[in-house]
């Protein structure tokens, strides 16, 4: 049919506030556009321009398709146009597959059309040759591109991608994959080789149901983040997947998979972990920061499920897409085989979040009455061995019991297939097990060993919707995943709430804008100390002096044990240069000691003849925390905690997490980072007060978020004493005047 002009051209990229909800509506557009122009198109099967257009036909998508391409005349039977002004129908959609020199006046032809007919929302661009490419003129080229796009609101997947599967819609750009099994997973990659893998790897087998699967690229316009909101809200998205590399605006990718996890769950397997730290570190903090570590923590404190591996990416994803998420951590081990149990066991020992059950009298007693008195039940706990002295429907009874037991909350099974079983009657027996559980079902994730009867045992299990896995410490790693997000996904929408604003009466503004005025890059501790109590984080008693006199004094006020530090902009690493005393217990150790100070102060600082010195109570011994903050060039504000003391950066025993956040997940970073025995109290000390740690690690995020002028923040070492935390040391360091 033929198309009226239209000047009218509808916003599809404004990013106001108001539109926000608008934008992620129409990202629809890319999986299931109602018109698609294959610019690029071949009759030549071997290129790409003929195979994706061939798998968008396999795949059964039901809208128009329109090659284009000037040399031919017909395509798989469709008819083909010289460009894309040609087109006599509405196009929605524009697949670009032609050399990247060409893209741009592809662009410019959108743009007049959407000018002209109102239609084209979107486009993927499938061309290599753009900021993937370290060449100034490949990056202009990419820039071009999307301005010309967005000068007529059309949003743009890619470049240098595969593109698009919808198993939904039946839309796939993918000139690699044709068809393929349909089912809950959607996969968002920076790698479109690794999503490729991802789908041959599991395709074959039917062992992976897609849904969605989207190739981003260089994500030169349509970010990670939008489609994590679209698809949060697809109903036929049962579990997201991403391969992430590494994102320009983390913060925003976080925001959205933080509410994405609060609906389903958001499986990630990231590389890049090579430490580079963010910023030119002047304190702890900054030294020990690097992106790898501030993901990892921003990963736990958004809920995300972080996989280390490729085989534990797609296994977690096929067990979530699967089976019901568990209501809680206790996982029960069932095998015919000791070896496979005991590696199974020994890798649950090790992982958060996931521990063996303990059955109750009533299971012990139903289980003993059914299996061999060779078999092996609760040794350890939430273990079963049911020794070469089983069948097909002692598997179904044993099953049936373990999923009633109020302490079981999962349930892993290692099967050996062998010529003495009746394969497709165990599958049937275990299977039917699992469906008697009615409407809230415990999640059974069932190990397959090799051989010549795996593969028809597999193939009966699969087919009643029950994952299977290859290998017993694997799938330990898969039932600790499905654990974890029970516990997180009721936290997940509030993990980046914000807490209340600090007092805006106080010395911080004052003292920063003075420290910036003098040209210093850092506040005196003294300076620091102030900052400190305005944001209640509590520091020892201290008074500064500038003679042996006043230190005398002070020492006396204050009472000893008392420690001395020099105080000098000139000197940032105190310690380094003999700039701090300890454990000064009397009037001559004070003489002697201030004497020691000021001598070696001006060995390293001629200039100070008369050092300002801070006089301070010397607190008793306890346990070393490490507290810190820094600004990083693409996180922002981050707050890190750990053990500190000298080793903290040898140890590197730290944490992270975005600021600002709630005291719940301040709690979670201390029982994240610390070891438990520590945090129980360790060598006779008291248990560590959690909450006052916790208050404290919160008053931090507050600080950066509050005074963007604040770079890096350093609190090494904090005492953990019985009934709160003390900030013995403070370091606050200023942006860098542009």
């Amino acid at each position: 049919m033929a198309l009226r002009d239209n000047n009218a051209a509808v916003d599809f990229a404004g990013k106001e506030s108001e539109q926000a909800a608008q934008d992620i509506a129409a990202l629809s557009v890319f999986f299931n556009p109602k018109s698609v122009a294959v610019v690029g198109a071949s009759s030549d099967p071997k290129k790409p321009g003929n195979t994706a257009l061939r798998h968008m036909i396999s795949m059964g998508y039901k809208g128009k398709l329109f090659p284009v391409n000037p040399r031919e005349k017909g395509i798989l039977g469709l008819p083909c146009y010289k460009n894309v002004s040609d087109i006599p129908e509405p196009v929605e959609m524009c697949i670009l597959m032609v050399a990247a020199e060409l893209t741009v006046p592809v662009a410019k032809e959108l743009v007049e059309r959407k000018r002209r007919f109102n239609d084209v929302k979107g486009a993927i661009c499938m061309s290599a040759g753009f900021g993937e490419i370290d060449a100034p003129e490949a990056k202009q080229r990419q820039k071009d591109l999307i301005d010309i796009l967005r000068s007529a609101s059309i949003r743009l997947i890619g470049p240098n991608c595969v593109g698009v599967m919808d198993t939904v819609s039946g839309f796939n750009t993918n000139f690699d994959i044709g068809t393929y099994p349909r089912g809950g997973i959607s996969v968002l990659t920076q790698s479109g080789a690794f999503g490729n893998s991802f789908l041959f790897a599991s395709g074959t087998s039917g062992r992976v149901g897609l849904n969605k699967y989207v190739s981003m690229g260089n994500m030169a316009d349509v970010q990670m983040a939008e489609l994590l909101t679209f698809l949060k809200d697809d109903v036929t998205t049962r579990v997201i997947g991403i391969y992430l590399e590494g994102l320009k605006d983390p913060r925003g990718f976080f925001q959205a998979a933080c509410a994405a996890a609060a609906v389903k769950p958001v499986v990630v397997l990231k590389s890049g972990r090579s430490e580079l730290g963010s910023t030119a570190a002047l304190s702890h903090t900054g030294a020990i920061a690097g992106a790898e570590a501030i993901y990892e923590g921003a990963f736990r404190q958004f809920g995300l499920m972080r996989v280390r591996s490729v085989a534990e990416f797609y296994d977690t994803l096929r067990a979530f897409s699967m089976q019901p998420v568990p209501k809680g951590n206790r996982v029960a081990v069932l095998t015919h085989m000791g070896g496979p149990g005991t590696m199974c066991i020994d890798e649950i020992s090790e992982l958060p979040g996931i521990q063996m059950a303990s059955f109750t009298d009533e299971t012990n007693a139903a289980l003993k009455a059914i299996l061999s008195p060779a078999a092996n039940v609760g040794h350890p706990p939430g273990y079963i061995d049911l020794t070469a002295a089983h069948f097909e429907r002692l598997h179904h009874q044993v099953l049936q019991t373990l999923f009633k037991d109020p302490n079981v909350d999962s349930v892993i099974q290692i099967l050996a297939p062998s010529a003495f079983l009746d394969q497709p009657l165990l599958a049937k027996e275990v299977a039917a097990a699992f469906q008697a559980q009615g409407s809230t079902p415990k999640p059974l994730l069932n190990v397959i060993t090799f051989g010549d009867f795996a593969g028809e045992l597999r193939r009966g299990l699969e087919a009643a919707h029950l994952p299977t896995f290859d290998y017993p410490d694997t799938v330990a790693r898969v039932a600790a995943n499905l654990s974890n997000y029970g516990t997180v996904r009721a936290s997940a929408a509030q993990a980046a709430g914000k807490t209340r604003s600090a007092a805006t009466q106080g010395p911080a503004a004052q003292l920063i804008a003075a420290t910036a005025k003098a040209g210093r890059v850092s506040l005196l501790e003294p300076e620091a100390y102030a900052v400190c109590k305005q944001y209640g984080i509590q520091v020892p008693p201290f008074k500064m002096v500038d003679s042996l006199d006043g230190a005398l004094a002070a020492a006396r006020e204050i009472g000893y044990p008392v420690v001395i530090k020099v105080v000098s902009a000139q000197i940032l690493h105190k310690s380094d240069i003999g700039g701090v005393m300890l454990g000064i217990g009397s009037d001559g150790a004070m003489e002697k000691s201030y004497a020691q100070l000021v001598d070696n102060v001006r060995k390293a600082a001629p200039a100070i003849a008369k050092p300002s010195v801070l006089v301070q109570k010397m607190m008793p011994a306890a346990t070393e925390l490490v507290l810190g903050a820094i600004r990083d060039r693409l996180f922002g504000p981050v707050v890190m905690f750990g053990l500190g003391g000298i080793y903290v950066e040898v140890l590197k025993r730290v944490g992270f997490r975005l600021a600002p956040f709630g005291i719940e997940q301040a709690r979670a970073l201390i029982h994240d980072t610390l070891p438990p025995k520590i945090i129980a109290g360790a060598r006779g000390r008291k248990k560590l007060d959690v909450d006052a740690i916790a208050a404290m690690l919160v008053s931090l995020g507050r600080l950066l978020e509050e005074h963007p002028q604040i770079d890096e923040v350093d609190l090494n070492p904090c005492l953990a004493l019985d009934d709160g935390c003390l900030a013995v040391d403070a370091r606050i360091i200023l942006a860098k005047a542009k």
